[in-house]
């Protein structure tokens, strides 16, 4: 993967954002924790019929999924003002650097396929995208169904930019959605220690 996933969430990093001036990667931002009691992930448009559920297994536990932070300038009629960008969200299953990435795969993807500059991923027509335990996930997403259509069954809440929450109690699993930079497909890439574990998830959000 060429673009330098580590650097969006390290803070102090320059990083260039058209039309803004000298912006630079600050804190992550923690958006909530996601219960995968599973251990089965999906990322997928939260609401899709079927999941996008991936084939790499995690241990079942409860993760942090923040998002990437990125500060600058812009200029308009002579007036500057501070702006931030969010381009990326990160699920952390362990807290170690990851020194490789490569792309998510699910069952029957095969990447030795995919054309030059191709990618699989989630589709969504909807610009979003979540991570979710896929064994929960019609009743998951069926509640950010009826938030969505403001026929809230208690079981779904906002967080704030566009990020939802949607919990099962009866299996202690959940559904939190994040935004993209608009419709299509949008990748979702594995990290990799230098032992090979997979220590994080990761969605870029814009066309950077």
């Amino acid at each position: 993967m060429e673009l330098p996933v580590n650097d969006l969430f390290q803070p102090g990093n320059p990083f260039p954002v058209e039309p803004w001036e000298g912006t630079v990667t600050a804190a992550p931002r923690h958006i909530a924790m996601v219960r995968i009691p599973s251990g089965r992930l999906a990322v997928s448009d939260p609401l899709d019929n079927k999941p996008r559920e991936l084939a790499e297994r995690i241990l079942p536990g409860e993760y942090a999924l923040d998002t990437a932070v990125i500060v600058g300038e812009g200029e308009y009629g002579g007036e500057r003002f501070p702006v931030t960008e969010e381009p990326a969200v990160r699920l952390l299953i362990r807290d170690e650097p990851a020194v490789a990435w490569e792309l998510a795969l699910s069952e029957g993807e095969d990447p030795r396929l995919l054309l030059d500059g191709h990618a699989y991923g989630f589709g969504t027509d909807g610009a979003a995208g979540s991570f979710a335990d896929a064994a929960a996930w019609d009743v998951l997403s069926d509640r950010v169904r009826h938030f969505s259509a403001e026929d809230d069954d208690g079981g779904c809440e906002s967080l704030g930019d566009g990020h939802v929450r949607a919990v099962d109690e009866a299996t202690g699993s959940d559904l939190v959605s994040f935004c993209t930079g608009g419709d299509g497909t949008w990748p979702v890439w594995l990290g990799r220690s230098a032992a090979g574990e997979l220590v994080s998830v990761v969605v870029i959000t814009s066309y950077l």
